[in-house]
């Protein structure tokens, strides 16, 4: 980068790109021959009408030799198989205006496959026609050619003579169980439909309902046998398929709507551009010359601070475009010796000088390939990588594999089923607005339930340690206990970028951190988060509760609340008791894990008594944390003014986007709960657990068991709760659980 004259460095925004939607209109039809010239042209003049951007038909019976006949300038570009004889036939036409290039076909009619651009992702489109009879080696050869492609989404449509569900896809069942198998689609079929996550479009969006396609007059039967199978990452985006009736031809013509959004854009740093030491060292100069010149008395620390990371944004940005064009640049250039070297070849096949030569540039063209997947490579394991046998289109297969099987296709609340993505973003997001939303608290009842808790203050010397201000070595300490690869919050910056400029920036981070112990305010940019959701193991997935909210949040607000976290874990390592293992050094979950079992077998020896385990599970229980509950038991036990200040300011505005299939949702208000991605989290959420488990522990009524001298009444594993009894049988438990919970939660 030029040097940047001073003027240049203002207070800089960046805005987003903007969101792209395009509609993807297909039309796929068995057209039992296409021969006929009156034929053809009361076929197109019927698809004229629908303005489809991909058409494809089965069945042309068009011979290699006439394939001219195939051309239609007014259906687009085509693509097709033919086989030598007037059988069989695919043809697939793609609008002009729309990027498409040919993957792979066969030779007899059966299979072609064409990947389209749309919004800058690779959408391969597949048109086959089945066999008749056996398919298990026609879904062979499929499957491996649609192994080979690396594209973001995938649809195989067109005939595939044979169904899914007998019951369903049928009028009837067949009345002979060797013609049932022959009609149903080979196992291995459906493992390809499985292994490349694919959908039944029309049974996705009709799950009981019943439609079919072809009518067999030798066995009197309706079947669905022409179908449209599409990625997660698509089902969700269809606005309609249609099943219409039968007109020029014996099979059903089938139609699909695509919205296609583009996934919102997220900026995140490359981390190859702060690698050379040429680039770190222009880094640290522009970082220099931009706190230098911006920080001044007049602007808040907050602002340049927020400031100094859009600047750095734009430039890296900026930096990565040229990056991409220098990539792009060396790859046509290698193409180019590439060909020339491929002509020489072919004149002098035995020259081993010119073989050699262009298989070095082919490796040179895969290493410039591979470079643009860096970030990629961080995700998948080396070992993997290393020993594939095509590294680029493998990796890309992974990354599809990962981004289809994290794609949510359907929700369902009060009865109603939700399967288009802006519904299924309304979903979360309104889930989330009301789980976050603090009402109906009663701040006297708080206070005073905590006032009666009797709990005794810290001592000076804890308190001290919990409100010092804030050194450069702490910052240093926390930047390089960050963890890396790890996904970074929505200003994009990741643990590398602080690694690298620690020096230059803990000077800054100090004074700015240290404002907040003192004035009790936050750069905007830390009230901010993205919520990602990750599905729990063994519940169902069309139920929004059933997906565990994660935070990313920015790596300077996880910096600061590192601080924080240190300090107070040595305080609570000597103020939470013996029932909680969790999140302190030296306590592990797996001791409670052993007293339990412990427990257990001691009863299981000493038969003749009685036990009873209670397991609790607190839902959301996390989410639920009441902020007025937090701040005032951190008052009450007289934590310390600067302390307070930070955990104030935290607990004071939270905002943020939730992830859901690749688009955010409208920014949400978070008003309870502690954000699960921030390093304070855990411990503030064992400090208030510990007021329950004091109440239990000190309850005389609430009888535990004793083993030798020790009696055992309750054990803690984060948010989950085992609670030990012993003689349930000689009086009720009186447990009082959930009337504690309520002064802490919701």
């Amino acid at each position: 980068m030029k040097k940047m004259k001073r003027k240049n460095w203002k207070i800089l925004t960046t805005k987003m790109k903007s969101e792209i939607t395009q509609q993807l209109k297909i039309y796929t039809n068995n057209v039992n021959g296409l021969n006929s010239p009156q034929k053809r042209r009361n076929i197109l003049t019927q698809i004229n009408k629908g303005k489809y951007d991909i058409v494809v038909f089965q069945e042309t019976h068009i011979c290699q030799k006439h394939v001219a006949h195939l051309k239609n300038n007014k259906l687009g570009k085509e693509f097709f198989s033919a086989d030598l004889t007037k059988k069989r036939g695919v043809v697939l036409y793609v609008n002009e205006s729309i990027p498409a290039e040919l993957k792979f076909k066969d030779m007899e009619g059966r299979i072609i496959a064409v990947e389209i651009k749309l919004n800058q992702e690779k959408i391969l489109i597949c048109n086959i026609y089945a066999p008749n009879g056996p398919k298990t080696q026609f879904a062979s050869n499929l499957r491996e050619q649609m192994a080979k492609t690396d594209s973001d989404h995938i649809i195989l449509l067109g005939d595939f003579n044979g169904v899914i569900d007998q019951k369903l896809d049928r009028s009837k069942k067949k009345n002979r169980k060797s013609k049932d198998k022959i009609g149903q689609l080979p196992k291995n079929f459906l493992n390809l439909k499985k292994e490349f996550d694919l959908q039944d479009v029309w049974r996705n969006k009709n799950p009981e309902g019943r439609d079919y396609t072809y009518y067999s007059n030798r066995h009197e039967t309706w079947s669905r046998i022409d179908m449209i199978w599409a990625s997660n990452s698509l089902v969700t985006k269809m606005d309609k398929i249609n099943i219409f009736p039968r007109d020029k031809t014996d099979h059903c013509p089938l139609e699909i709507i695509i919205n296609h959004k583009r996934n919102s854009w997220r900026w995140r740093l490359d981390d190859n551009l702060i690698k050379s030491e040429t680039e770190i060292l222009e880094n640290k100069n522009l970082t220099k010359e931009y706190l230098n010149f911006n920080d001044k008395e007049n602007v808040t620390k907050q602002i340049i601070w927020d400031s100094y990371k859009a600047v750095m944004r734009g430039y890296f940005i900026q930096q990565k475009a040229i990056a991409n064009k220098r990539i792009f640049f060396k790859i046509e250039q290698i193409n180019k010796q590439i060909e020339n070297r491929e002509k020489m070849s072919k004149q002098q096949p035995n020259n081993q000088k010119i073989k050699k030569e262009l298989n070095d540039l082919k490796k040179d063209k895969l290493h410039l390939e591979l470079e643009r997947t860096a970030k990629a490579l961080k995700f998948v394991k080396q070992h993997s990588f290393e020993n594939a046998n095509k590294p680029g289109a493998w990796l890309a297969r992974k990354i599809r594999k990962k981004k289809q099987q994290q794609q949510i296709i359907k929700i369902i609340d009060k009865d109603k089923e939700y399967t288009r993505d802006e519904e299924i973003r309304d979903r979360f997001r309104s889930y989330y607005s009301q789980l976050y939303k603090q009402e109906g608290e009663d701040l006297e009842k708080i206070s005073i339930y905590i006032g009666e808790q009797k709990l005794d203050k810290i001592t000076e010397t804890q308190r001290e340690l919990l409100n010092k201000a804030i050194t450069e070595e702490e910052i240093k300490k926390a930047i390089n206990n960050l963890k890396p690869n790890k996904a970074p919050g929505p200003d994009g910056f990741t643990a590398s970028f602080y690694k690298v400029m620690k020096d230059e920036l803990a000077p800054f981070l100090k004074t700015l951190m240290n404002q907040v112990l003192e004035q009790r305010v936050i750069p905007e940019s830390w009230k901010e988060g993205d919520i990602i959701t990750i599905h729990k193991e063994d519940t169902d997935k069309t139920e929004v509760k059933n997906y565990r909210p994660i935070s990313l949040l920015n790596l300077d607000y996880k910096i600061f609340t590192n601080i924080l976290a240190n300090r107070f874990k040595d305080f609570l390592s000597t103020w939470i008791g013996p029932e909680q293992k969790g999140f302190l050094l030296g306590r592990q979950m797996k001791d409670n894990v052993r007293t339990i079992v412990d427990v257990i077998e001691y009863y299981e020896t000493y038969h003749q008594k009685e036990l009873a385990l209670l397991s609790i599970d607190a839902e959301k229980a996390f989410d639920n944390l009441n902020w007025s509950f937090i701040k005032l038991l951190f008052k009450e036990i007289d934590i310390g003014h600067q302390f307070y200040n930070a955990i104030e300011a935290i607990y004071m505005e939270q905002k943020a986007k939730i992830l859901v299939n690749g688009q955010y949702t409208k920014e949400i208000q978070i008003n309870k709960g502690t954000r699960q991605g921030c390093p304070l989290s855990p411990l503030i959420f064992i400090f208030a657990l510990e007021i329950l488990i004091r109440n239990i522990r000190r309850d005389n009524q609430l009888k535990g068991t004793k083993i030798a001298n020790y009696e055992f009444k309750l054990r803690a594993f984060a948010d989950d709760l085992i609670c030990i009894r012993a003689s349930p049988g000689q009086r009720p438990c009186r447990w009082p659980i959930l009337s504690i919970f309520r002064f802490w939660a919701r």
